[in-house]
């Protein structure tokens, strides 16, 4: 194996371990409410979030297929791949911060630490050779799709369901 290879996969590891926590961190400054509708999301179990996670990425998945063979456009394809990946990866934030707040229940008064350091683990765990990256890198994005799922029809259902004020 060449030096440039292991260089290309050494950088690629610490652009994960970058970026991601860092996307985590832009969305919870950005949407803190979404954010935290994703962590209590995340906070009822991952197994439905996996099922709720899994039609979007299998419509994501066909769309690329569908871009990449009757439009052939490869560009495009990509385009859309990393749509659909980067919108699973922000919607892992619930479950980075999740941990977070399970980890060091101490910074409660800054959910950004809970973020960052739940992330931080995350994409270590992520970084586990072919099972971190075969399995459980594809697996959080698949969840991170079921956490803006969860949140989504919780949202619908809050928003339908009458408060007790008005019932009053």
């Amino acid at each position: 194996m060449l030096f440039s290879t292991v260089l290309i996969w050494l950088l690629v590891a610490v652009a994960f371990l970058v970026a991601l926590p860092a996307l985590w961190l832009l969305s919870l400054a950005l949407w803190p409410a979404a954010a935290e509708r994703g962590r209590d999301a995340a906070a009822r179990g991952l197994g439905k979030l996996f099922l709720f996670g899994l039609v979007p990425t299998v419509v994501g998945v066909l769309l690329v297929a569908f871009v990449a063979n009757a439009l052939r456009n490869g560009g495009l394809s990509v385009l859309v791949a990393g749509l659909v990946l980067t919108v699973g990866f922000v919607g892992a934030g619930g479950i980075a911060t999740l941990v977070g707040e399970r980890l060091w229940p101490g910074f409660a008064a800054e959910p950004w630490r809970q973020t960052q350091r739940g992330g931080l683990v995350l994409v270590c765990c992520a970084l586990l050779p072919v099972v971190g990256w075969i399995i459980l890198l594809p697996l959080i994005a698949v969840l991170g799709w079921g956490v803006h799922v969860r949140s989504f029809l919780a949202n619908r259902k809050a928003k339908s369901a009458p408060s007790v004020a008005e019932s009053a």
